[in-house]
């Protein structure tokens, strides 16, 4: 079946929804890969939830802190700034 798991993440605010559609299996670490790759967009607590459309339940959840997503974030921006110096 086409799209059959659904993916919501969501921040605090609620003003940067995610939503994707997949035809694999949603765990919990996919779900932590999905939330972290996409960390410069939220504020605040994330939550993440995976639903299953025939079925119709949630079949997976993680939720951040905001004292989580800060640090991700910081971590992301220093990964981001490494100079490269060629000699």
């Amino acid at each position: 079946m086409k799209n059959r798991y659904r993916v919501e993440i969501y921040d605090a605010n609620k003003n940067h929804d995610v939503t994707l559609f997949t035809n694999e299996k949603v765990d919990r670490e996919y779900l932590s890969e999905l939330v972290i790759s996409n960390i410069k967009n939220f504020q605040g607590a994330v939550k993440a939830f995976a639903f299953d459309n025939i079925k119709k339940k949630k079949i997976s959840a993680v939720l951040y802190d905001e004292s989580v997503v800060d640090f991700l974030q910081k971590s992301a921006a220093k990964a981001t700034k490494i100079k490269f110096e060629l000699t």
